[in-house]
């Protein structure tokens, strides 16, 4: 008898990844990804075809199907602010935190600038 069982297992994502991993996961589920509640599983799904998780190369099939579950007994859909986000949302709410943490360090050395380099009055 052959019987499939799945062990609790933790892996890490690094955070520097999960926009490009989101933005990869919604693209290879085409149109049908705006009516799909984004997961922990999409996101560890695509780390494992994009070579992240070496450890779980295994579980690759030769279709490209991954078989990964994150959750016990069904994927939970993500929450920001205590609402589920769709697949498209979550691509959306990365993709703005990248541009905020990038124009923020822009601001501070602007700031920074102004400090260092006082501006000239006009005569």
């Amino acid at each position: 008898m052959q019987v499939k069982i799945y062990v609790p297992r933790t892996v890490e994502v690094p955070s520097e990844y999960l926009p490009a991993l989101a933005q990869r996961a919604h693209a290879s589920l085409g149109e049908s990804a705006a009516d799909i509640s984004a997961t922990r599983g999409h996101i560890v799904r695509q780390a494992v075809r994009d070579g992240l998780l070496r450890d779980l190369d295994e579980l690759m099939a030769e279709d490209g199907s991954v078989d990964v579950f994150c959750d016990p007994s069904a994927e939970i859909p993500l929450e920001i602010e205590n609402r589920t986000v769709k697949l498209s949302e979550l691509v959306e709410a990365l993709q703005t935190k990248r541009n905020w943490a990038a124009r923020s360090e822009a601001d501070e050395a602007e700031h920074l600038r102004a400090k260092v380099m006082p501006r000239r009055k006009v005569a």
